[in-house]
C-alpha cells in the first residue's frame, strides 16, 4: 500500500491519525510505515521533517522505492491508529525559505538565464548555486525584486499538470526530480517542478535577505535567509550590535565610526607597547649576566626573541638563547658562530622535541616540554 501524501494537498497539517501499517528494526532505530502521512521526507535539497507518531520521536523521513519510511527511537505496534504531530515550527520555516528560493532563482532566470544548479535547506539558512556571476549592484537589485514579490503577496499553488499541461507549460526543473512532475506556481513570478511544502501566499515569507555570495563551480553561491530564520539573524545581530555599542559608548549610527577610531587607537597602543619593549630588551641586554647564556622575555613575540638573541651574541659572544612561553613550551631563537651554534642546537633537540630550524647564525621554534624544565635547561 502506498502512503498518502497529506503534505501535497495541504502543507499545513500538522496533527494527523495514522494506521500504522509495518514497524522494522533499522540500524539507528525502528522504521514506520504509515498509511498517511504529512510528514515530508528528505527531498529536493530540503531536510526531512521531524516530530512525534505516537509520543515516540521522528528523527528522518526518507522516501524509498516511492514509500515513505518515517525513523523513530522506539518500535510501534503494527496495526494501531496512531496520533501524529509535526515539528510545524520548523516545517514553516522550511516552507518560507524553499518558496524564497523559487522567488529568486525564477527572477535569476527570467533576468539573466542563469540556471539554479546547486540547493540546500539546513536548519538555519538556504544556499543555492547558479551557472553564472553577479555584480554587487545586480544582486541588490535581485534582492530588491524578490521582497517586491513578497510584499505583493502573490498566491503560490501547486499542481500535478495533466497530459496536456505537462506538454504546454513551461517550467523550470531542477536536478534530482524523478517520477510524476509536481509543478509549484508563484503567480506572476516562476513555475518549478518541486516536490516540496510551500507557503500559500509569497506575504508568508516575510523578507528575503541575501547574507553572502562566494564563486563556486565556476558560477555563484548564494547565502539567504528568510522568515524566521532572517528575524532570529537580526535579533542576535541586533543584540551583539547593543553589546558592542555599550562597550564603546557609542550610539547605533555612529558605531562604524567608532570602531575605526578604536582599531585606529589599538594600532597605536600597540606600536608604542613595540617601542617599549624593545627599549627594554636593548636594556635588558646590557645588564644582561655575562656568565648566563639564556633570557627568558615574557609575552615576547618571534621578531623580539630575535632581536635579544641576537643583540647577546654580538655583546658577549657566544651562543645565546632568548625565550618566551607559548602553547606548546617555550619558543625560542639561538644566535652564535655557526659551528659552536649547530653543536648547541643539537643539545637542545637531543634534550627535548624541538620543532624548528634554521642557518647561518640563527635558529629559532618550540621547544616542547614544560616550562620550568626548559627554564632548568637554559638557567634562567
Amino acid at each position: 500500500m502506498i502512503t498518502k501524501k497529506l503534505y501535497e494537498k495541504d502543507a499545513y497539517i500538522s496533527k494527523f491519525n495514522a494506521a500504522v501499517l509495518s514497524c522494522d528494526k533499522a540500524e539507528n532505530g525502528y522504521r514506520i510505515k504509515l498509511d498517511k502521512t504529512a510528514f515530508f521526507p528528505e527531498g529536493g535539497g530540503q531536510p526531512a521533517d521531524t516530530g512525534t507518531i505516537s509520543g515516540v520521536n521522528v528523527f528522518d523521513v526518507q522516501i524509498e522505492n516511492d514509500e515513505i519510511f518515517h525513523y523513530t527511537e522506539k518500535p510501534l505496534e503494527t496495526g494501531v491508529t496512531a496520533s501524529c504531530n509535526l515539528d510545524f515550527d520548523r516545517r514553516y520555516s522550511f516552507m518560507q525559505n524553499h518558496t524564497a528560493e523559487h522567488i529568486v532563482s525564477g527572477l535569476v532566470f527570467k533576468e539573466y538565464g542563469y540556471n539554479n544548479i546547486g540547493f540546500h535547506l539546513n536548519e538555519s539558512e538556504v544556499t543555492f548555486d547558479f551557472n553564472g556571476f553577479f555584480t554587487e549592484e545586480q544582486l541588490k537589485k535581485l534582492e530588491y525584486e524578490a521582497n517586491k514579490r513578497v510584499w505583493r503577496n502573490l498566491s503560490v499553488t501547486a499542481f500535478y499538470p495533466s497530459s496536456d499541461e505537462s506538454v504546454t507549460t513551461s517550467y523550470r526543473a531542477k536536478s534530482g526530480i524523478n517520477g510524476k512532475i509536481r509543478l509549484v506556481k508563484i503567480e506572476d513570478t516562476d513555475i518549478c517542478a518541486c516536490c516540496a511544502p510551500h507557503v500559500n501566499s509569497t506575504g508568508e515569507i516575510g523578507i528575503i535577505k541575501f547574507l553572502n555570495t562566494e564563486k563556486q563551480h565556476g558560477g555563484t553561491r548564494i547565502f539567504m535567509k528568510c522568515g524566521t530564520f532572517a528575524l532570529d539573524d537580526y535579533r542576535r545581530k541586533n543584540s551583539d550590535i547593543k553589546a558592542i555599542c555599550g562597550m564603546l559608548s557609542a550610539k547605533t549610527e555612529n558605531l562604524k565610526d567608532a570602531v575605526v577610531a578604536q582599531s585606529k587607537r589599538l594600532e597605536s597602543e600597540k606600536a608604542a607597547a613595540k617601542a617599549l619593549r624593545s627599549e627594554l630588551i636593548n636594556y635588558k641586554i646590557k645588564l644582561f649576566d655575562k656568565t648566563k647564556h639564556a633570557i627568558y622575555l615574557n609575552g615576547a613575540d618571534i621578531k623580539q626573541l630575535q632581536m635579544a638573541a641576537d643583540g647577546l651574541h654580538k655583546a658577549y659572544g657566544g651562543v645565546k638563547t632568548a625565550l618566551c612561553e607559548n602553547e606548546n613550551g617555550c619558543a625560542f631563537v639561538m644566535c652564535g658562530d655557526t659551528g659552536e651554534l649547530e653543536t648547541e642546537f643539537k643539545k637542545l633537540k637531543d634534550a627535548f622535541a624541538v620543532r624548528g630550524g634554521g642557518r647561518d647564525k640563527i635558529r629559532q621554534g618550540s621547544i616542547i616540554a614544560e616550562v620550568e624544565e626548559i627554564k632548568q635547561y637554559f638557567e634562567v
